[in-house]
């Protein structure tokens, strides 16, 4: 049977839950919607709450999704799912309609309550400071946290070494990888996008980086953002973002070809002009004796080359419009062409180029504008373009242009 630990890092939203069952009175019910992400504990603090009625004489009707208790004639529902409510409305008594509508939002567990429950986790043995930065994976969320514990003891990798708990190899068990890839799978297209951007930019990083990588402004990138941050890859520290772990780069830059990988940040390197590293150790792919390669070793890097004078006018002008941050009705707007005609030229140039996402293709453009302001570049790109306009450059003119 699994282990059921006690709620912790949860008692403020205790206290004003208790609070407003005390609060509710007959001609005064009440609604609490409990919001959070996955895995921050919206069903076990129902559960919880829940327990309090019983203790307190309420009746207590329980769901999945909702619990509602009476007590001496007061109504209060506690639910996860306003919608859902109003869908089913009778399985929350009668009363809720006229409801006053509360809300309370389970943020992530602070690293004293990570410790607190990893302590109730681990019973008898002290979490390392290892252990302490493997969790930060798990972005403050409780059962994240649980979670990654038990995939560490069944996968074998975690050791008791003189009463503290170290992860060992220091790594990423395969469920709680494959987790976190189904869930970095589950993004939008946008905040896919935005977190593949974001897992080149060494940590922490301002937003205007992204909004710099993504040819956006960071309003325009916001809901990506808001996404990325609820889906944990993402975690704000004050006016800057930084990635939740290292170890979860790897998760998302597997989802893009190697090639464009090195191509990111090769970008990165130029946008920063080679600014000084920070004292915080930077992510790399390679094992430590290969940083000790000769300096010209280290600076070469695979880059995609990109075959400009494959595509048409009506593709190279689309793919100058990406690299605005228009959406493809803004840019079909742009064009005099429908939204879906857009989305046909975008999988043109994609497969012209052997790209698989906008981020790619942004990348690819601002590394062209770079190239375009050295006298080479300008000799590159008349020959593209004299290629381009040849007759054999013709011939893959696309029909819908």
């Amino acid at each position: 049977m699994a282990q059921v630990l006690p709620l912790i890092g949860r008692d403020r939203e205790m206290r004003f839950c208790t609070a407003l069952l005390d609060w509710v009175a007959p001609d005064r019910p009440a609604v609490l919607l409990v919001e959070g992400p996955p895995d921050s504990g919206r069903a076990r603090l129902l559960r919880e709450v829940a327990e309090v009625g019983r203790q307190k004489g309420a009746t207590v009707t329980a769901e999945p999704d909702r619990v509602a208790l009476v007590r001496n004639s007061a109504l209060l529902v506690v639910t996860t799912d306003l919608a859902a409510l109003a869908r089913h409305p009778d399985s929350a008594g009668a009363g809720w309609q006229v409801a006053e509508t509360h809300r309370v939002l389970l943020g992530p567990l602070p690293a004293g309550e990570v410790r607190r429950l990893l302590a109730v986790a681990l019973p008898g043995v002290r979490a390392g400071a290892r252990l302490m930065d493997l969790t930060r994976v798990a972005a403050g969320r409780p059962g994240a946290v649980v979670r990654l514990v038990a995939d560490l003891r069944a996968e074998g990798l975690l050791r008791v070494v003189d009463g503290v708990a170290v992860p060992d190899p220091f790594r990423l068990p395969h469920r709680f990888r494959a987790r976190l890839a189904g869930r970095f799978a589950g993004l939008s297209p946008g905040a896919r996008h935005l977190v593949q951007a974001a897992s080149t930019l060494r940590s922490p990083f301002p937003p205007a980086r992204l909004g710099a990588l993504l040819g956006g402004t960071v309003i325009g990138l916001l809901p990506a953002i808001e996404e990325a941050f609820e889906a944990g890859f993402l975690v704000a520290a004050g006016d800057v973002i930084s990635f939740c772990h290292e170890l979860a780069r790897p998760v998302v830059e597997d989802s893009l070809p190697g090639a464009v990988v090195a191509a990111l940040h090769s970008d990165q390197a130029l946008r920063t002009n080679q600014a000084p590293r920070s004292n915080q150790a930077s992510y790399s792919h390679r094992p430590p004796h290969a940083n000790k390669a000769p300096a010209a070793a280290r600076r070469e890097r695979p880059v995609v080359v990109a075959d400009w004078g494959a595509l048409s006018d009506r593709e190279l002008e689309i793919a100058g419009l990406v690299g605005l941050a228009l959406t493809n009705r803004q840019i079909a707007s742009r064009v005099s062409r429908s939204p879906h005609t857009v989305s046909f030229h975008l999988r043109q140039i994609f497969r012209k180029l052997g790209l698989t996402s906008r981020v790619e293709l942004v990348s690819l453009l601002r590394r062209r504008e770079n190239t375009d302001r050295s006298p080479a570049g300008n000799v590159d790109r008349s020959s593209a373009e004299n290629t381009r306009r040849s007759p054999a450059g013709s011939a893959g003119q696309d029909p819908a242009a």
